[in-house]
């Protein structure tokens, strides 16, 4: 526990000037401490990425490793955990008669510097360390004048993203479990699943909103899903009718692209959004491999076969 700022900043191996210039400076210079880009979603939209820079995420990842680490996470979250995935995720899921799911609208966005400040005030930290923890660790994003709040890119905005949840989760999960149901969160992805009774269905859908509402957060009406048994059940991109499987349409679609790159080459192939097309389907055929270890071992013998022909025969000019 640190009491006053020169405590903090000795532990952190800088002077207390650098630590309140880490905390103040981004109220009003963004850009000094943090590169900020866009990538691509699976819509089509683009996600902000704010990049810490080295000074700066050097004080995050103190920060995450020295105090946020050792705090307790509700059980039902899944994501930016150790020893948790999204199959852990998906597998509680698995032949339920009824799946819903949810989506928390700009999850990291909607977790401002007044529930951060919260989290590390509640650890016992005196107003002060507290404020400075929760600068250091949220941005104010001058251009779209929201407030300030956790960025994407940030090594502790998970993690922080996590504990700042765990009163959600726990509510969240008394509603469920009061009306029969499971519930898991992976980021902000909510999944409740249980019986088809569709007056607890109402009930549960009219109480969780309300109560996300009360925590702060939104919920994408675009991404809400009723998924009942008789149509292909998808949690965190696993197919959980019967058992953990992958969707045989994307399965498909991925043996069809690894076939056209073995016959042809690289080039002009695509899969994901990564540039890296090896890492790409690397990745994807570990993913196949933890879900289903027999079909993964033949994609990732087909990429083998992939690097062999085109990347290490391939003669240096």
């Amino acid at each position: 526990m640190y009491n006053t700022e020169a405590e903090l900043a000795l532990s952190m191996n800088i002077s207390v000037k650098q630590l309140r210039w880490l905390a103040f400076k981004p109220f009003t210079y963004p850009v000094i401490h943090y590169s900020r880009f866009q990538i691509a979603k699976k819509t089509g939209e683009t996600r902000t990425i704010y990049a810490p820079k080295p000074y700066l995420k050097t004080a995050q990842i103190y920060i995450l490793k020295n105090i946020l680490d050792n705090l307790a996470v509700h059980d039902a979250a899944h994501g930016f955990r150790r020893h948790r995935s999204i199959i852990t995720n998906a597998q509680p899921h698995v032949g339920a008669d009824i799946i819903i799911k949810l989506d928390l609208e700009n999850f990291f966005s909607s977790i401002t510097y007044k529930h951060v400040q919260k989290l590390f005030l509640s650890l016992g930290y005196s107003q002060s360390i507290g404020t400075l923890l929760s600068l250091i660790c949220t941005i104010k994003d001058v251009e779209t004048c929201h407030p300030r709040c956790l960025p994407s890119g940030s090594p502790a905005s998970p993690t922080i993203s996590n504990l700042v949840c765990y009163n959600l989760d726990q509510n969240l999960s008394q509603i469920a479990s009061d009306l029969g149901f499971t519930y898991t969160r992976y980021a902000d992805d909510l999944t409740f699943s249980g019986k088809r009774d569709r007056a607890n269905i109402s009930t549960l859908i009219k109480q969780l909103l309300a109560v996300i509402a009360q925590f702060g957060f939104k919920i994408n009406p675009n991404k809400i899903q009723i998924l009942p048994k008789s149509v292909r059940q998808e949690v965190t991109g696993i197919v959980v009718n019967h058992k953990l499987n992958i969707s045989q349409t994307k399965l498909k679609a991925f043996r069809a692209t690894l076939h056209q790159i073995e016959q042809d080459g690289l080039s002009g192939k695509k899969w994901g959004n990564s540039p890296n097309l090896i890492a790409s389907i690397t990745g994807f055929s570990n993913y196949v491999a933890m879900i289903n270890p027999e079909k993964g071992g033949e994609l990732l013998e087909s990429v083998e076969r992939i690097k062999q022909k085109h990347i290490l025969n391939t003669p240096v000019l």
